[in-house]
């Protein structure tokens, strides 16, 4: 009778309120659901229970009225004949009987009266497991379409983030181009700058070989002039 006796507590319990404090919801409701179909389970079981003993009562009651009354017919059988002691006796037995079906009335009515509150107890019982399952499945499915939609997010950011680093690789790519096309003309430049250079040292090598020459010439000439004055 654990689940019954905080059958009070469920059937009272505020749903939203309970959410609220909850640090897991999903789980308490999950918790909460389960405990109200146990607290069904033993309602229905003591609601059977006493179902029978109403079943029990009242073919006791009626197998009493049969036998109060066949004491009745006893008793006017035995008055007939002149034997009101034996009348008397009939009708005390009668008596008795009456008196026991009073109780099994006040037992009936109890049991009545139990079956009723049991009754209302499971109505309510359920209204509160449909309104507890209800929320426990919008809680599965909001924390689905949650994870869908983060799931979303994460990959259009993802794809985001490859659509920038290939951009990236783009411009770095194009960057790479121009620096390459720069050193090609610098190439270029310097082998044009070597091979001028080249071709001026073999033009001083030529000046510098005529320069000689010119002087040898000199000389030869001013030797044979100082030849002929002497």
């Amino acid at each position: 009778m654990n689940a019954l006796n905080r059958l009070a507590d469920i059937i009272n319990a505020n749903l939203n309120a309970l959410l609220d404090k909850a640090e897991h919801p999903e789980k308490m409701l999950r918790l909460l659901v389960q405990e109200m179909q146990e607290s069904l389970v033993e309602l229905r079981t003591v609601a059977a229970q006493h179902i029978a003993e109403r079943k029990q009562l009242e073919r006791k009651q009626t197998q009493m009225h049969a036998e109060a009354a066949d004491w009745e017919q006893k008793a006017a059988r035995a008055l007939q004949l002149g034997k009101e002691d034996l009348a008397r006796a009939a009708l005390a037995e009668k008596l008795k009987l009456e008196q026991h079906d009073d109780q099994l009335a006040t037992d009936l009515a109890t049991c009545a009266d139990l079956l009723g509150d049991i009754e209302q107890d499971i109505s309510r019982l359920q209204t509160k497991l449909t309104e507890a399952k209800t929320r426990y499945h919008q809680l599965q499915r909001r924390e689905h379409n949650t994870g869908v939609r983060l799931q979303a997010r994460t990959q259009q950011q993802t794809v985001n983030i490859e659509a920038a680093l290939q951009k990236f690789d783009r411009y770095e790519q194009k960057i790479d181009a121009m620096e390459a096309e720069i050193e090609s003309y610098e190439l270029g430049a310097k082998v044009t700058d070597s091979a001028a250079g080249l071709q001026q040292q073999f033009r001083d090598l030529e000046q510098h070989d005529a320069l000689e020459q010119a002087m040898a010439e000199l000389k030869q000439k001013t030797g044979r002039k100082e030849a002929a004055h002497a």
